[in-house]
């Protein structure tokens, strides 16, 4: 039968000259949305390296000088720095409190991001700093890909400089090899450099942005001028214990009364799961908008196909009729013209693979720096998917009828 299909196919090659190029255009436009559809599920679901679960997010503020509250400073003197540290002390003392830490830039799901220029051997990259306490180690529990995780904090407590694994592959190097290297780290024109002790696992800072170079480094007096001085801009945060029960809520309804030391005290307690939810529901936004866009192009691309076979349909009713009037049974008829769709949609893969490749090399597709060995494969199989489902359905929708028409009734409306 196949063959019988690729003559049919070949003798009315006219019209499915037409038919071949529209279903080429809609291959093409749905290549781009699956391509869309793939990287961004693929970004969404590779692991983050860092565990958030259990973990809750914490802010300070101070009190203005009219608020019932304030303390003077002649009454009580304790410095900015003294206040903080003392509020964190007692949070770290309550018995559902596993572990407190602090840092600049380095909190997930937080917009703030530092970057620094990493060398090694004369070759420079631009890195994601992540100055942090020692504890954010037990907040986060990242791992070491060349040790342990105790080495890794002792390293960290040390003040030494450590990598992330594609800071290593930015360098084109191993990350084994990395090991004993000397970094030197730029940040704003403050220089430091350290050897290479450890390398991190890949840590990214959110699930919809790609795996970035990262460096994570402990300076100490860094972090104290910033709780003396600016602590709104540090990131604050605290593991509940695997056991514990107790939400943010009541821990801060709990904690409330300890909460202020001279003038400054803890604005409110979130989990972490709500400041995943606000900082990226903007992304989420728009992927619904995009989501409904794609949803109408579909349907708009289902109605012109449809439209395009319904049109062919009525054209060969004579053709049905005369082909059932010697014998043929009306479900091999639609067999057959069901396979003659698929023929056609299989034929505009050659072209198709031509165009996303053009799509590809002049960076239109979405998203073109993500690169893994699936996206091609798992985005035309999507695409095929889809055209394939649309022609059989609209093949399918006018020609299941016209197959059950009496034979001598199609032959005369002809």
């Amino acid at each position: 039968m196949l063959q019988h299909i690729v003559k049919i196919i070949w003798n009315e090659r006219n019209a499915n000259f037409l038919i071949w190029l529209e279903l080429l255009v809609v291959s093409v436009c749905l290549l781009y949305l699956s391509d869309f559809a793939v990287t961004k599920a693929w970004i969404y679901t590779r692991p983050m390296g860092i565990d958030t679960h259990k973990v809750v997010n914490f802010t300070f503020d101070e009190l203005w000088a009219g608020h019932p509250k304030y303390v003077s400073p002649d009454v009580d003197s304790t410095s900015t720095y003294e206040a903080i540290t003392r509020i964190l002390r007692r949070i770290e003392q309550h018995p559902d409190v596993e572990a407190i830490c602090y840092c600049f830039s380095g909190f997930p799901y937080h917009g703030n991001k530092q970057i620094a220029t990493v060398t090694n051997k004369g070759t420079t990259l631009q890195a994601n700093l992540l100055v942090v306490s020692p504890s954010y180690l037990d907040v986060f529990h990242l791992k070491n890909a060349t040790g342990t995780e105790a080495e890794l904090k002792d390293i960290l407590e040390n003040g030494l400089i450590i990598p992330s694994e594609n800071v290593a592959k930015e360098f084109g190097v191993d990350t084994k090899e990395l090991l004993n290297q000397e970094l030197v780290l730029d940040t704003y024109g403050d220089t430091a450099s350290s050897p290479v002790k450890c390398v991190m696992k890949n840590v990214r800072r959110n699930e919809i942005n790609e795996l970035e170079p990262m460096v994570l480094r402990y300076d100490e007096k860094t972090l104290r001028d910033l709780l003396m001085e600016r602590p709104w801009s540090l990131q604050f945060g605290l593991r509940l214990k695997e056991n514990s029960t107790i939400t943010p809520r009541e821990l801060f309804k709990e904690l409330r009364p300890q909460l202020q030391v001279a003038n400054w005290y803890v604005e409110n307690m979130t989990s972490i799961e709500d400041m995943k939810e606000q900082s990226q529901a903007a992304f989420f936004n728009s992927l619904k908008l995009n989501a409904i866009y794609m949803s109408f192009l579909l349907i708009c691309i289902f109605l012109g196909v449809i439209g395009t076979f319904w049109y062919r349909t009525q054209q060969r009713r004579a053709q049905m009729g005369l082909r059932l009037a010697m014998g043929e049974t009306p479900s091999h008829l639609l067999q057959m013209y069901l396979t003659e769709g698929l023929l056609l949609v299989v034929g505009t893969l050659p072209i198709s693979v031509v165009a996303y490749y053009f799509l590809s090399a002049y960076q239109i597709l979405d998203d073109d720096a993500v690169s893994f060995f699936w996206r091609a494969p798992l985005t035309f199989l999507v695409t095929y998917a889809i055209l394939a489902l649309l022609t059989l359905f609209a093949i399918w929708i006018p020609t299941r009828s016209a197959v059950h028409i009496p034979p001598s009734l199609s032959m005369h409306e002809e």
